[in-house]
């Protein structure tokens, strides 16, 4: 019998207390102007032998009391798309019951299809850029497995607000906000990025984050990478930081650059196989990594810098190059030393707001053109975000997901609950 979920109510939630008057508006930084209009679904999965009703209490009277803190999420996004009216209209709150199934059944066996049921509202229809003020920044949806009582915790919140590690930072609050002895844990969100990153007239911009939503059927897969199989390919990348000039021991490959390259490899030769070697020396095969810039700015940010603070960095792979077989390490160093570049000097020049705008422009144009000789291949890295940390007070996730992509070519890389693979 097909696990069922079904949700059982709805409503609003509201902060614990009013915004001020002197808080009530709260500007977009740029960065969050270029954001693409989606929600980023975060999902959480709980283990749970507790009354539940008791629990679904706490849930959304720390949800409230959370809101107090991160207050702009609580408002609408005015018309002009350039500034939050934190008039603490509230979120979504919602609540399921799952039938035929355990939650046991999930984590060992995910079923995309199932995940996505399990979230509060479809993360990747596009805003109506005409009616901004309509939309919620926040919904959050509550499932209760009504055969072994598990709970499966998921939140959409918008790209136009915040990053995956805006994400993780909330609702680490939120879960410390409900876990009344982490109270410690709790740090007040710092809203610093639109003072860095002021807003800008994006007149004849619209933002999309450079990937095209596909409307064809697409196929969305899952594959774990167990940290002994990480190991091996470091180690095969090690040419790759000696070719590089990287003498430091320390800089050598990390997880998720192994991981990538190792998936632009097959990609590649996927590629090559289905268009056959000789049409496939026209192509340019480019790969795209969402680099988180808190820590690489001088000085750093704090990890609870809250608002979308990434950069796309890009690496080629020209065919024309005559490496046929594209070895590993030659990959792994063209994505170390794309990331590698973004450091304190490369932020302060995204600060200058024109010349990251057209570069924005310029590389959508060539994504938009439908050229069939690039390629592309999307990352986006979770990893090392504390989505395993998010107690509410029963214990640690015992698995945690996004959810699928209508987009073509996109990966999405995330920790184990080791902490040392990668799901991908």
């Amino acid at each position: 019998m097909e696990m069922k979920v079904e949700v059982v109510s709805k409503e609003t939630i509201k902060p614990s207390s009013p915004t001020p008057p002197h808080l009530k508006t709260f500007n977009l930084s740029f960065l969050d102007q270029i954001a693409p209009p989606i929600y980023i679904p975060l999902v959480l999965y709980y283990t749970n032998d507790n009354d539940n009703k008791f629990l679904l209490d706490v849930i959304k009277k720390s949800l409230s009391e959370s809101l107090t803190r991160f207050y702009p999420l609580a408002g609408r996004i005015n018309d002009d798309s350039s500034s939050v009216e934190c008039n603490d209209d509230g979120v979504d709150y919602l609540e399921a019951k799952v039938t035929n199934g355990r939650l046991s059944q999930i984590i060992k066996h995910p079923d995309i299809h199932v995940l996505q049921r399990f979230l509060p509202c479809e993360p990747y229809t596009y805003d109506d850029q005409s009616k901004p003020n309509l939309k919620v920044l926040l919904a959050v949806q509550v499932n209760v497995f009504e055969d072994c009582g598990g709970m499966v915790i998921s939140m959409c919140i918008s790209h136009r607000l915040a990053d995956a590690s805006s994400s993780a930072t909330f609702i680490n609050d939120w879960a410390a906000t409900a876990h009344r002895g982490a109270t410690k844990q709790i740090k007040v969100p710092c809203f610093e990025l639109p003072t860095l990153f002021p807003k800008v007239d994006l007149m004849g911009f619209t933002p999309n984050g450079g990937i095209k939503k596909k409307e064809q059927q697409l196929v969305t897969k899952r594959f774990v990478f167990e940290s002994s199989k990480i190991a091996e390919l470091k180690k095969r990348s090690i040419a790759a930081n000696i070719n590089g000039g990287i003498n430091n021991i320390q800089e050598y490959t990390t997880r998720v650059e192994a991981v990538s390259a190792f998936i632009w490899k097959r990609f590649v030769e996927l590629d090559q196989a289905k268009e056959g070697v000789a049409a496939a020396t026209a192509r340019v095969y480019s790969v795209t990594h969402a680099v988180n810039m808190r820590t690489r700015m001088v000085p750093p940010l704090p990890t609870n810098a809250f608002g979308n603070m990434y950069t796309p960095v890009f690496a080629l792979l020209i065919n024309a190059e005559g490496e046929k077989d594209h070895p590993y390490p030659n990959l792994v160093g063209k994505i170390k030393e794309a990331i590698k570049k973004i450091d304190g000097d490369h932020v302060r020049k995204l600060q200058s707001t024109d010349a990251y705008i057209n570069s924005i422009k310029q590389r959508a144009k060539v994504v938009s053109s439908g050229q069939e000789s690039t390629v592309m291949l999307h990352f986006s890295s979770w990893c090392r975000f504390p989505l395993y940390e998010a107690d509410f007070g029963w214990g640690k996730p015992t698995w945690a997901s996004t959810a699928p992509l209508p987009m073509e070519n996109v990966v999405v890389l995330m920790d184990t609950k080791s902490g040392d693979g990668i799901e991908a």
